[in-house]
């Protein structure tokens, strides 16, 4: 059920700038990053899994399961 009209969200030409600028600022930390981290793989075959997700853009979720002091008998 909608309680008020719907605000209208305008894109102003500060906002495209500040985007922009923080874009570049990502892509050039990343790349600064990636160049620091070069391994060029081996011959072996077997890439590391956590290089798999960051070339597939998964970030796994730890579990939050709580920890019980004694076992369920």
């Amino acid at each position: 059920m909608i309680r008020r009209n719907p605000t209208k969200i305008e894109l102003r030409l500060d906002d495209l700038q500040e985007y922009e600028a923080m874009k570049k600022a990502h892509e050039a930390k990343k790349e600064a990053e990636r160049q620091q981290n070069f391994n060029p793989p081996s011959w072996s075959g077997k890439v590391p899994q956590t290089e798999i997700h960051e070339r597939i853009g998964y970030m796994p979720q730890q579990n939050q399961q709580p920890r019980h002091s004694r076992p369920n008998i």
